[in-house]
């Protein structure tokens, strides 16, 4: 005889079966949302684990989609981005696939071509601010007149650049950018038509650009913006200076630009065969130029991502499954008062369905706090094929995809125990002393094959993110080619209104490192132009007496870069042979030059090249950069090489020059210190100070932290699997204790009878735990081949390892087959305290 709660719910289930058959679909619906809700009110444990397991998973797979979505789907934002093209100068010679073009090149593509609206240049650039506080060295660019019509971005205070102010000495004029103009300048409307100094030279202030403009999504805050002018003895086409893009006319393709450009640089070729033999130009899209390279590790993450889903979609559906014995009287009750299989599939997918969009509402918390993170995650301002965290978040499309792929969770995790239930065994299920069914066993089979799907794909995650954690690591303990310990870092950039002679630079940087090198705690101090680590470098082309050309297309080629005769020693980069630059290599003395071991292999293999002399050809039109066109240098020493800042590949080549014979107005400063060395650097710029009171210090800094910043995109890929493989893991243990737990709930009777025969407790947990163990034995042989097969996609991000990384798989394999035994002895303990006596009276 049934209770009184058996009662009600018999009479709310004859209720629902009569109202959905005498109700309106949308009315129907409604009715099996109300009681979805009621019965997961029922049930506020069995609900909060769900919701809070399918949050997790959603809302890991939102957020990736999210910076998915900023770079893939949306559009960049500026009116009709899809137009907009970058035209890449490309030389055969030196076998480069794209370019930075000279000026006269450029002119001429904008005056010849016809299939650009508009085509306009720039040149990013660092200029020193006086006179509005304290000096300041910001981040700027040198922009052609029509580039603000192009991208479509008018000031909101003032006016853009004139056609006449790309005429040189008529373009001293500036546009500021909104942060500078708030921060520095206190929003005041009256600063257009206003002079400021910049570069120690009076610059008419003539326009305020709009809050939040991004230059072309390179995550820069760029402040000073001037128009691009140059002076006649400029024009060049030796000189490749210049970032060239364009906006398309409305029917052109990228094919027919290409064609268009192309015949263009063609006829330079031939007009200018000295300059241009062998020259060509490749148009491509602004965004896939930007973004190109980032797809595989977005879409390598969003598939790991998917497979915590699935994960947790599993975990879920074994709950669900679980509770099929306590919910086997209901769906009999409702099948023997006439409810049709399709109506209680209905019934039981809306409610799994609900848990989804729930479990969907969670997420999408989870994401918009991960979205206000990714400031902490994106790698550093000025990297390219990042987008702008402001273009990161919650808009109309991850709203949608959110709730597709709640919809879509709930349906295919329910869709098991929905078939599962819906064909109940009336006589057993309505008998209240039923000890097992037919559907009791399909359930506990369908419970197992869940629980090797949960552990095939956790061990997928766990051998993937330790293959990328060993990686990592690899990339960090890897001898990079100097000492990075104790080095504090900075660079001085000196107008050229300053010092006209570039001489008088090199004077002015070594009465600085003279100072600093009698500071209390420092140990040595050097200079350098391109500092390791930064991805500032510079490739010239040279010729060594005697010798010919490689080969009739290919040049002698190396990265060049400036030092004074204390950067070796500070930097601690070892001398292989011949001598180190010294006091007295000057103006005047021999022009001396020592390269590294790369360089010596590449083109002296076999060979000694001390006392070989290189000759530059072609003179760097910038005039920050030093000027060692047509001079003569004789190779002096060798020493070893440096990793490049992209995860420790060796350089082409490095030529370095000393600075008294090659003066450069950039250099970064290095200090080895024998104290902590931040505590140098206020002392340090107040020596530049003591030199020159309106000379900005910047980009303040330790070798250290650099070479972490140079490898954050893999620190990032290696953070981000490693977490969602720690979820993984916790879900297939939750999965498989969850497994085990309900198996010695069903089979609590026969594990009385076994104790009241004689079985010891050691047999009970060797039944239970053996049933867990080759659950997950299964699970890994099915997960190796998966974890094989995701860590040779992960190949091309791996440094050090191979993508079958035998120590990183065998620590999976512990750790997993370590949790894996804890979630079956666990419930096979409890089993151990089964009474057989209670157990016999209840059955």
């Amino acid at each position: 005889m049934y209770n009184m709660g058996c009662a009600a719910s018999l009479f709310r289930a004859y209720q629902h079966v009569r109202g959905g058959r005498s109700k309106t679909p949308m009315r129907t619906l409604w009715q099996d949302l109300l009681y979805s809700f009621r019965t997961l009110r029922n049930s506020p444990a069995f609900a909060l684990f769900a919701v809070l397991t399918l949050g997790l998973g959603i809302g890991a797979n939102t957020a990736i989609f999210g910076v998915v979505n900023a770079i893939f789907l949306q559009p960049m934002p500026y009116p009709h981005s899809d137009r907009l093209a970058i035209i890449w100068e490309t030389d055969s010679n030196r076998k480069l696939t794209h370019g930075t073009a000279p000026p006269a090149d450029f002119i001429d593509w904008r005056s010849q071509s016809h299939s650009f609206q508009g085509m306009a240049a720039y040149q990013q650039w660092y200029f020193n601010l006086t006179g509005a506080g304290e000096p300041q060295q910001l981040p700027g660019v040198h922009v052609s007149p029509g580039f603000f019509s192009i991208v479509g971005v008018k000031p909101i205070l003032g006016r853009g650049f004139l056609p006449d102010e790309e005429q040189y000495g008529h373009g001293n004029v500036v546009i500021l950018s909104h942060r500078l103009w708030a921060q520095d300048f206190g929003r005041d409307p009256g600063i257009i038509n206003t002079s400021i100094t910049i570069d120690r030279k009076p610059y008419t202030v003539v326009g305020v650009l709009p809050a939040g403009f991004d230059f072309l999504g390179y995550n820069l805050p760029l402040d000073l913006w001037m128009p691009l002018s140059f002076a006649p003895g400029d024009i060049r086409r030796d000189n490749p200076s210049l970032i060239v893009f364009g906006r398309l006319k409305d029917g052109v393709s990228l094919a027919q630009a290409n064609a268009d450009v192309s015949a263009i640089a063609q006829r330079l070729s031939m007009a200018f065969p000295a300059t241009n033999q062998g020259t060509g130009t490749n148009v491509v899209s602004m965004h896939d130029d930007l973004y190109g390279g980032t797809g595989d590790p977005l879409l390598v993450l969003l598939a790991v991502v998917g497979l915590v889903l699935l994960i947790a979609c599993a975990n879920v559906a074994n709950l669900m499954l679980s509770r099929s014995a306590s919910r086997q009287q209901e769906i009999a009750i409702r099948t023997a008062l006439g409810a049709r299989r399709s109506r209680l599939v209905r019934q039981l997918l809306t409610e799994t369905t609900l848990l989804g969009l729930l479990g969907g509402a969670l997420g999408l918390l989870i994401a918009y706090g991960a979205f206000h993170l990714m400031p902490l995650l994106l790698p550093p301002p000025g990297t390219a094929g990042f987008p702008h965290e402001n273009w990161i978040g919650v808009n109309a499309r991850v709203l949608e995809f959110t709730v597709l792929i709640a919809v879509v969770t709930g349906i295919i995790f329910g869709l098991a125990p929905a078939l599962q239930f819906s064909r109940p065994d009336l006589h057993e299920s309505l008998n209240e002393g039923a000890r097992g069914s037919t559907t009791g066993r399909h359930s506990r089979i369908t419970r197992d094959i869940l629980a090797v799907i949960e552990v095939a794909l956790s061990l997928v995650l766990l051998i993937g993110a330790g293959t990328l954690i060993r990686s990592f690591r690899a990339i960090l303990n890897e001898n990079i080619g100097f000492n990075p310990k104790n080095v504090l870092s900075f660079q001085v950039w000196l107008p050229s209104s300053k010092d006209p002679a570039p001489i008088q630079a090199s004077h002015f940087f070594e009465q600085a490192l003279q100072r600093m090198r009698s500071l209390p705690g420092v140990e040595s101090a050097g200079a350098v132009n391109f500092l390791p680590l930064t991805g500032w470098s510079d490739v010239t082309s040279f010729d060594i007496d005697g010798r010919s050309a490689p080969s009739p297309k290919e040049e002698f080629v190396a990265d060049y870069l400036v030092v004074d005769d204390h950067y070796f020693q500070t930097m601690q980069i070892p001398l292989l042979s011949g001598r180190r630059f010294s006091d007295s290599d000057t103006p005047n003395s021999l022009s001396v030059a020592i390269i590294n071991q790369a360089l010596k292999h590449r083109y002296w293999p076999n060979a000694n090249p001390l006392g070989q002399r290189v000759r530059f050809s072609q003179s760097n039109s910038v005039p920050y950069w030093p000027a060692i066109g047509n001079q003569s240098f004789t190779i002096v020493g060798v020493v070893g090489d440096l990793k490049d800042h992209r995860f420790g590949n060796v350089k082409l080549g490095e030529l370095y020059l000393p600075y008294m014979q090659a003066p450069s107005r950039i250099m970064r400063f290095v200090l080895r210190t024998s104290v902590p060395p931040e505590s140098m650097a206020e002392p340090a710029r107040q020596v530049v100070f003591s030199l020159d009171k309106d000379q900005p210090v910047t980009d303040v800094d330790t070798m250290e932290h650099l070479l972490s910043a140079s490898v954050t995109t893999q620190a990032l890929n290696a953070k981000l699997l490693t977490c969602f493989a720690v979820l993984a893991l916790v879900l297939a243990g939750i999965g498989i204790y969850g497994v085990i737990s309900c198996g010695v709930e069903q089979r609590t009777h026969e594990i009385g009878v076994r104790i009241a025969l004689g079985a010891q407790p050691r047999d009970v947990v060797h039944l239970i735990v053996g049933r867990g163990a080759r659950l997950t034995l299964i699970g890994i042989l099915l997960g190796i081949g998966g974890a094989y097969a995701l860590t040779t996609v992960l190949a091309g991000f791996l440094f050090g390892v191979k993508s079958v990384d035998i120590p990183s798989s065998v620590i999976a394999l512990l750790i997993l087959g370590g949790i894996a035994l804890a979630a079956s002895y666990i419930p096979a303990r409890r089993a151990t305290r089964v009474d057989p006596l209670t157990c016999l009276r209840h059955e």
